[in-house]
């Protein structure tokens, strides 16, 4: 288990805000009393599909992501098919001259369905030239988990499970506020995203105990955390080849010895990612 007592002493007094004006959602905090609100990333589910099986369990909203305009509410879900016709998209009902939608949960309970994967957040659908792209736009916390998710099977230390959960969300922010293109951060097929599904008692524990720690590096921005594309190694899940990606010093399965041998995730870090701090972003909620 992740030594709690350890985490508070070492990033209790490295709790300093993102960079203000970095992300639409995260509020300045450097010099005013609210906390930022937790980031997201978008993620580019398929790309230049014919069409596309799509269901919504629960309340939601539609907006035109382009105008920013509200289109309509739904209190009861709703499942079929979304395709690009040649006058806007058909999702059941037409929606004639409109070529994108924001569909937008209205509850906690909602989930949307995608050729059968269920994903959390907003969901964004493009008609680009009669094909159908479709892009999710995740909480940050969902993305670890999900692409933590990946590693379950492999046996890991749970101090390890808890320094890949720092290392997915580091490589997460850095790549949420350096995205692909505007329209999406990272792609699902590069990194085995595959949305929300049930994760083992020790993922969850890894999650709970590192909430909202990255690894910033140091000497750039004083007191600002300054993220970066970190990951294990290109051959290891939720590796996308991210542009100017710094590589672990240690493999995956060195990492995992160190943490066998009694030491934690920070020691374990600090190996791994010389010259680098962990911390611990304040947010709302």
């Amino acid at each position: 288990m992740f030594r709690i007592i350890f985490c508070l002493a070492i990033f209790s007094p490295l709790c300093f805000p993102i960079e203000a004006g970095i992300w639409n959602r995260i509020t300045d905090t450097f010099q005013g009393t609210q906390k930022p609100l937790p980031p997201s990333i978008r993620v580019l589910l398929i790309h230049d599909a014919k069409g596309v099986d799509l269901e919504v369990k629960g309340k939601y909203s539609l907006y035109d992501p382009y105008t920013g305009d509200y289109l309509s509410s739904r209190f009861i879900g709703k499942n079929r098919h979304i395709q690009g016709l040649s006058d806007g998209l058909k999702w059941g009902e037409a929606f004639p001259g409109l070529y994108q939608i924001k569909i937008k949960p209205d509850s906690s309970d909602t989930v949307t369905v995608i050729d059968g994967k269920n994903y959390e957040g907003e969901t964004y659908v493009y008609d680009i030239g009669g094909t159908i792209s479709v892009v999710n736009d995740v909480p940050i916390e969902h993305y670890v988990k999900a692409i933590l998710a990946q590693y379950q099977e492999m046996n890991l230390d749970p101090e390890m499970l808890s320094a890949l959960a720092i290392v997915i969300r580091t490589n997460g922010y850095y790549q949420a506020v350096n995205p692909k293109n505007t329209f999406w951060a990272v792609n699902a097929q590069k990194i085995g995203y595959n949305g929300d599904h049930p994760v083992s008692p020790s993922i969850e524990e890894a999650l709970k105990v590192t909430r909202y720690m990255i690894m910033s590096q140091t000497g750039v921005y004083e007191g600002m955390a300054t993220p970066f594309a970190a990951q294990f190694d290109a051959r290891t899940p939720g590796g996308d080849s991210a542009r100017d990606a710094r590589i672990a010093k240690l493999s995956l399965e060195q990492a995992n010895e160190l943490a066998q041998k009694g030491e934690h995730a920070a020691q374990i870090l600090g190996k791994a990612f010389p010259g680098t701090t962990i911390m611990l972003i304040p947010y709302e909620g």
